[in-house]
């Protein structure tokens, strides 16, 4: 039977100072018996934390499980393939969905106000606002029309 403990619960700030990562390396060493780190968080934070052990010279010390924003890409371990070797990284089965382009590309903003996400994917995708308040005076952004081109 396998017994699981948690030695250690340690959050990456949304906007980390200079020497976080550094900080939470040596965090993680204060458990000197606890070497396996799950690691959720975006690519570039991933990077900055093998960094991190990489200048504390603890490639080899830590055996790193990450998400799928690090299995699914090579920019996270850049520079650093010594510190993350071994390292178990999970990755979603991904599938295509028959008809899911064509259905999603057939959204409009007069045809898809219940989905929360939709607005926000449309001003990225149109470069525009939504809101006449959110627009600057002088911008290149537009405000947003129901019209796709």
């Amino acid at each position: 039977m396998w017994s699981v403990c948690v030695a250690q619960s340690v959050k990456i700030p949304r906007e980390p100072k200079e020497g976080e990562f550094d900080k939470i390396i040596r965090r993680l060493l204060e458990t000197s018996h606890a070497r396996a780190v799950i690691i959720f968080a975006n690519e570039d934070d991933i990077k900055n934390v093998l960094m991190a052990a990489k200048r504390a010279n603890q490639s080899g010390h830590f055996i790193w499980m990450g998400s799928d924003s690090w299995g699914s890409k090579i920019t996270p371990v850049r520079d650093v393939e010594e510190v993350a070797e071994g390292s178990v990284t999970i990755l979603p089965k991904r599938a295509t969905v028959r008809g899911f382009d064509r259905y999603f590309s057939s959204r409009t903003l007069d045809n898809n106000r219940r989905n929360i996400w939709f607005a926000e994917f449309w001003e990225d995708n149109f470069h525009c606002k939504l809101s006449r308040h959110a627009l600057k005076k002088g911008s290149a952004i537009k405000k947003c029309t129901s019209k796709k081109f």
